[in-house]
């Protein structure tokens, strides 16, 4: 017996934290979620599972767009075409409400539509016999520990608990509740990141199967579990359409800043990548590197000289610059920012809690306003450069 347990898909979501990215980019991270799924069916077909366990949050909301629903039928299609049935649940972010879906379920998906524990049989070609238990949202919380509702294991050769959530108020469990239950894999869903709970027996959150913001690193993928015996023994299968990561590049060779680009050309990854990238030994090129990469001009004329399947998002340095960091405006502007906060309306509005207290409001008078204001001046001054500072050698 051999199946697949996915959770976390979140196909409606976009990517995060990306403020630019370059044209050439662009159309992976379009196309990532459709691949993604693409890639998990494809890892089923080519694996011959018996069946796919999907634990909650296949999609980001509870209204899938109506694109998302069509590219995730079709995919259920092609698993319908390969004989091979699907056990769905819905979880805190899609939690399930029937009118919201245009396509009609296949016969080979099997849902958990309530927020009602129950049990559904499955006897696999080889004539084993499943059993898997689960439930699902209605509500985005649900603050019970739905745990203490599952049966026992009954008289089946494997019985699969199926199960999103985990903390308060997603339907949090204490893990020896789940032991306790006798079966043989726990499928859960929720975190993002992949953990291992248990091993006897496993208690497995594969996590989402593609990061959509950069803390989404290091994937397991999705989760291929199969039977040695009276044992389940579960393998990661990545199957993310675009990866993040970060990569440090040395300039310690480097003498002049042109000196940078034929480096980022020859950057090279395995396929798209949004990536993060950081220069370190970077003290030729230190106070020029430190403004543009402050400017924002550098990262979008290095997005121009990254290979296609490079979505460079991010620069940084290493180390923390010795000297002042810039500020990419003109002093003026601060200065004139300064200056309206010292008008009196401004200034009281921002310490309006400060004012209302009478031990406090005969301190508050103009010199207090002046004071403060030039605490303000000498502080940037003493911790940041600016534009027309940097330009004047």
């Amino acid at each position: 017996m051999k199946f697949l347990h996915a959770a976390d898909l979140h196909l409606d979501r976009a990517f995060e934290g990306l403020t630019t990215v370059s044209e050439h980019f662009r159309k992976y991270l379009a196309t990532a979620n459709q691949k993604m799924l693409q890639n998990i069916v494809d890892t089923a077909i080519t694996e011959a599972v018996d069946f796919i366990l999907l634990a909650g949050d296949t999609f980001h909301q509870n209204r899938p767009t109506l694109k998302t629903q069509r590219y995730f039928f079709q995919e259920m299609a092609r698993l319908d075409e390969a004989n091979i049935p699907v056990f769905m649940n819905f979880g805190n972010h899609d939690f399930y409400q029937a009118d919201r879906y245009w396509f009609a379920f296949p016969d080979t998906i099997h849902i958990f539509d309530g927020e009602q524990v129950e049990t559904k049989n499955f006897i696999t070609g080889a004539g084993e016999q499943i059993a898997i238990t689960s439930f699902s949202y209605q509500h985005p919380t649900i603050i019970e520990e739905m745990a203490e509702k599952f049966p026992r294991k009954g008289a089946v050769d494997f019985h699969i608990g199926m199960y999103h959530g985990g903390q308060a108020p997603y339907a949090p469990f204490q893990l020896s509740e789940l032991s306790s239950k006798g079966y043989d894999y726990w499928a859960l869903g929720h975190i993002h990141v992949p953990q291992i709970l248990a091993e006897q027996p496993y208690v497995i959150y594969p996590g989402t199967p593609q990061g959509h913001t950069q803390k989404e690193k290091n994937l397991a993928g999705v989760i291929v579990v199969e039977s040695q015996g009276n044992q389940l023994i579960p393998k990661a299968v990545p199957v993310e359409a675009v990866r993040w990561e970060k990569q440090t590049l040395s300039l310690a060779k480097v003498r002049q800043p042109r000196e940078i680009f034929p480096l980022v050309r020859r950057l090279s990854v395995n396929g798209p990548t949004l990536m993060h990238l950081e220069f370190s030994d970077a003290e030729n090129v230190g106070s020029e590197l430190t403004y543009q990469i402050a400017s924002g001009e550098l990262l979008e004329a290095l997005q121009e000289e990254t290979a296609p399947e490079i979505g460079l998002w991010q620069l940084s340095l290493a180390e923390l610059p010795k000297e002042k960091p810039y500020l990419a405006v003109d002093k003026q502007l601060i200065d004139h920012l300064i200056l309206t906060y010292e008008t009196p309306e401004i200034f009281n509005e921002l310490l309006n809690d400060l004012d209302q207290n009478p031990q406090l409001h005969p301190l508050m008078d103009q010199a207090f306003r002046t004071q403060t204001m030039e605490r303000l001046k000498e502080k940037m001054e003493q911790s940041y450069q600016f534009r027309r500072e940097a330009d004047v050698d």
